[in-house]
């Protein structure tokens, strides 16, 4: 019973956060476009197409984490402007159940741009595998990045201040470190801490399913995003101001 409460609590949100206003204004789905294939388009260029497929790792990892932080944006929206989150709370419907409720609201937003990139992927040589291991780079890249959306949004004192804060989080985790170019190229002293952000992780999976090769060692990629990705749901669990007091 309670499964079905869950999964219909699901569903309301996805449909009027998610479908309706994506039916309503198809302007929202142009939108994710627009700054990781603007990005992506200029490495293309400059490099005469030799960067293509760095472009195309750091262009999946920017769309990931901009739909994971946009719901940052929009709860906080949902929570100051309409009020919305004080229904929630009254209701059975717990913070995590609202969250990726939510967020799959913003993950039909960028559904196409998440199947152009992977099938671009794909015509660049990803095998089946190779893919199905991005699939899931991209989960729980997601699952990291919605939840650090979440937990802030929290805090937000207004929504200008939320879409600053999230703007600034988008750039130093898919601009500034090793996205869109490989870790490599940076100095020795700074790889480490590149490293450590998953977004530095999920773009080097990517780019090994390409076969670039892997710059970061593929289970070292894979424990940094799982240990990032736990301790943000327990963040929003247990630690996330939820009701205002």
């Amino acid at each position: 019973m309670k499964g079905r409460q869950t999964l219909r609590s699901l569903w309301a949100i996805m449909y009027y956060l998610g479908f309706t206003p994506m039916i309503r204004n198809p302007l929202f789905v142009a939108f994710v476009f627009s700054q990781p294939f603007t990005l992506l388009f200029i490495l293309l260029v400059v490099s005469n197409g030799a960067a293509l497929p760095y472009g195309l790792a750091g262009a999946l990892t920017m769309v990931v984490t901009e739909l994971g932080l946009f719901v940052g944006t929009d709860l906080a929206s949902y929570k100051i402007q309409n009020r919305l989150q004080d229904m929630v709370v009254a209701s059975p419907v717990s913070p995590l159940v609202y969250m990726f409720g939510v967020a799959l609201s913003e993950l039909a937003f960028g559904a196409p741009a998440l199947v152009i990139l992977f099938g671009l992927i794909a015509e660049q040589g990803a095998t089946a595998a190779a893919l199905g291991s991005a699939f899931g780079v991209v989960m729980l890249l997601w699952v990291t990045t919605t939840s650090i959306g979440f937990f802030f949004s929290a805090y937000a004192p207004n929504t200008q201040n939320a879409f600053v804060i999230n703007g600034f989080i988008t750039t130093f985790l898919s601009v500034l470190p090793p996205v869109y170019y490989s870790v490599d190229a940076l100095p020795v002293y700074l790889r480490p801490l590149a490293e450590a952000i998953p977004t530095t992780e999920a773009a080097s999976l990517f780019q090994g399913a390409m076969g670039l090769g892997h710059t970061i060692a593929p289970v070292w990629g894979f424990a940094v995003l799982v240990a990032a990705t736990l301790v943000m749901l327990l963040l929003v669990s247990f630690r996330m101001k939820w009701r205002e007091s």
